[in-house]
């Protein structure tokens, strides 16, 4: 409960710093707040890192508006993250008809060294996208193993070729 309200008062603080001149700031924030973060991480303005465990890897860029919330999310060092990206690791059942959010549950995400992940993008629960991957914008990435070197794309995602390493 208090761990909670930490990060929903963090939210609001880290959003407050404006501009790209307080990026290493920011990191250090998340960091003080439990979030495992590299401390070469960029977090640009109003990116919200909300709640489960969320480790982020060396000289990865999380671009403006960015959502990582839910389970556990894993993201690997040299990623792009770019704006309006949602990265949501939990879910509802379906529940009667008096709340049909039933009860909630959180899983994992896995994403690889190298991937970028372009504007809007949403990737849910169970999604593993391997290293070096390219997520095109709009995308919706769902519970699928995806290789490494992937251009996914569409909604759902599928793979439309595989990438030169």
């Amino acid at each position: 409960m208090i761990k909670s309200f930490i990060v929903y008062t963090t939210r609001y603080i880290v959003a407050a710093l404006p501009g790209s001149v307080f990026r290493c700031l920011r990191v250090r924030i998340w960091r003080t707040v439990g979030f495992q973060l590299d401390k070469t991480v960029n977090i640009y303005l109003r990116a919200v890192l909300d709640s489960g465990k969320i480790i982020v890897g060396k000289n990865t860029f999380i671009g403006n508006d960015v959502l990582i919330t839910g389970g556990t999310i894993s993201i690997g060092k040299n990623c792009d993250i770019v704006p309006q990206c949602i990265i949501h690791a939990g879910f509802h059942n379906i529940g009667n008809h008096e709340r049909r959010a039933g009860k909630s549950y959180a899983g994992e995400i896995i994403i690889g060294d190298g991937t970028w992940i372009g504007t809007g993008a949403i990737v849910l629960l169970g999604a593993y996208i391997g290293k070096g991957c390219v997520v095109a914008g709009g995308t919706v990435v769902k519970a699928v193993i995806y290789p490494d070197n992937s251009l996914l794309a569409g909604c759902p995602a599928i793979i439309k070729k595989f990438l030169e390493d």
